[in-house]
């Protein structure tokens, strides 16, 4: 099932059409990451450049940053 502004909710068995939605759908994961990398995280970060925990945080972050990164740029819709 995707939703399109034009049709709404619908079933779609077209790969192409179906990776359009999730390409779009991982672009806006991809933005919230990066916003709460450098708005929460980041600066936190800062605060204690030690803590292992922000430390490992801002590590698996970064990671899930540049995956989804690699998905977004798929062009092979």
């Amino acid at each position: 099932m995707i939703w399109t502004r034009a049709d709404g909710y619908k079933f779609c068995s077209d790969p192409t059409e179906l990776q359009a939605v999730e390409v779009a759908v991982i672009r806006e994961k991809l933005t919230e990451i990066r916003r709460f990398i450098t708005g929460i995280v980041a600066p936190h970060l800062a605060l204690q450049p030690k803590g292992r925990w922000v430390k490992h945080l801002n590590t698996q972050l970064n990671s899930v940053e540049s995956t989804l990164e690699m998905i977004a740029d798929y062009s092979d819709v």
